[in-house]
């Protein structure tokens, strides 16, 4: 195989998972199964419930995860095959230089947006949960800023029962959502209030846009899904435990949001969740699964930040408790500044450039590992500086996704640039798979491969 001047193999030994390590299927879909459930998955749901009715609903969120299901098992794939991390997948596509930045900036900046989202979610549920039980007139923005307050104190300080609050949160969560579609369902003895359902003009959605929202809501996610899928032992583990554990619990996450939506006639998450169950206890369910979720959002936010401040060369204090601990603040300090901002009105067009994001990275990835490298780590190259090809790659998909998708609707400015066409998320794929190989072969590099 010819070698091009500035490219070289690397060497992954130090950053791969250990043979001792790797796992089968189960516990990895049992992981990827808790994440489903959260605030932001209820919101969506009752979205899709609320505006597609049952029918419609279903198909957007089996078309939609479909979609990032079907690219996530790509990655995790790419990533059992390297026992690598997202940061090291995107080494060959966009440089060294470039994935330790790039990546960096864009996890830091959506974990952030994420932080924010749910904190005000949960304020929001904190104020009327206080009013309602215990006539406190709490205001929301003061709700958020002590939850947040308490998520980034866990992440700065470390709390050793997050991981028994995340085994038990999950499931108590959908255990209060699923208990009250079933209240509701016996109270009434109606089961038309759910088949029957039309969607008013107000609440109605295009079923593209529910599709959108149903990407959005894990595009992200299913582009860095090699961060757990690194530890399966073979590419058929990689890919069972994400179908395994992304689509049934997915399904069952929103279904059960958007029937609740629809027999309580309450879209609204925060007040969605004082309706259910015992005073209070669906909040608290939603806290407790939010708190640690928030606390990895924030740390990994801040160790992202840590990479990038202390350069592509990754000294090792730079990743330490300690190299971490300042970004890590000022990261919390931001996802808390936007919830209290109100970042919850523009959970919509947050979600759009997440439909856009997660696709076109996942492109770039997929073009270089699986059609340029031939699927054959031994053929993997990284460039030590900014990859060309990547990064145009990476912008060309990022841009044709938000201007089919609608992220760029009503926005001042770039308005002009909305230009709807079949599903955005598909065609910032699409895009940026052809730009990578287009750009690669240019550069004549692929003779390499033949």
């Amino acid at each position: 195989m010819e070698r091009i001047a500035n490219e070289y193999t690397p060497d992954y030994s130090a950053a791969r998972v250990a043979p001792d390590e790797l796992k089968d299927w189960k516990p990895i879909a049992i992981i990827r199964a808790g994440g489903m459930f959260s605030a932001p998955t209820l919101m969506v749901g009752a979205a899709l419930g609320l505006g597609l009715s049952i029918p419609g609903a279903a198909a957007a969120v089996l078309l939609g995860y479909g979609f990032v299901v079907a690219y996530m098992c790509l990655v995790s794939a790419q990533a059992s095959d390297m026992g690598l991390p997202t940061v090291y997948l995107a080494e060959p596509s966009l440089g060294r230089t470039g994935a330790r930045y790039l990546v960096a900036l864009i996890v830091g900046i959506v974990t952030i947006g994420w932080f924010g989202v749910q904190t005000a979610v949960c304020g929001s549920s904190l104020q009327i949960m206080l009013a309602d039980t215990f006539a406190l007139d709490v205001p929301a923005w003061v709700c958020s800023l002590g939850l947040g307050l308490l998520m980034l104190a866990t992440a700065l300080l470390g709390f050793t029962g997050l991981a028994w609050l995340s085994s038990v949160a999950a499931p108590l969560l959908i255990a209060v959502c699923l208990y009250g579609v079933g209240a509701s369902l016996a109270s009434s003895g109606d089961l038309s209030l759910l088949t029957g359902y039309v969607p008013l003009p107000a609440d109605a959605v295009g079923f593209i846009a529910g599709v959108q929202m149903a990407v959005g809501l894990f595009a992200f996610g299913g582009a860095t899904s090699g961060d757990f899928a690194r530890y399966a032992r073979t590419r058929a583990d990689a890919v069972i435990s994400t179908i395994a554990g992304v689509i049934p619990a997915v399904f069952v996450a929103l279904m059960t949001a958007a029937c609740l939506a629809i027999l309580t006639g309450e879209g609204d998450v925060a007040a969605l969740m004082n309706t259910v169950g015992f005073p209070g206890l669906g909040v608290i369910a939603l806290v407790l699964s939010t708190w640690t979720v928030n606390a990895s959002n924030v740390y990994s936010a801040g160790l992202g930040f840590a990479v990038m401040l202390h350069g592509a060369g990754g000294q090792p204090e730079s990743t330490s408790s300690k190299g971490t601990l300042l970004p890590t603040a000022i990261s919390g300090v931001v996802g808390i500044a936007l919830a209290v901002g109100g970042i919850l009105d523009a959970f919509q067009s947050f979600l759009s450039v997440l439909s856009a994001t997660g696709p076109a990275l996942a492109g770039t990835f997929i073009a270089d590992y699986w059609l340029v490298r031939r699927g054959r780590p031994a053929n993997v190259r990284v460039q030590p500086g900014v990859s060309a090809s990547g990064i145009l790659s990476l912008s060309a998909g990022l841009l044709v996704g938000c201007m089919t998708g609608g992220a760029f609707a009503g926005a001042p400015l770039v308005g002009i640039l909305d230009i709807p066409f079949f599903i955005g998320p598909i065609n910032g794929l699409v895009t940026a798979m052809l730009v990578y190989l287009a750009a690669f072969r240019l550069s004549g590099r692929q003779r390499r491969f033949s």
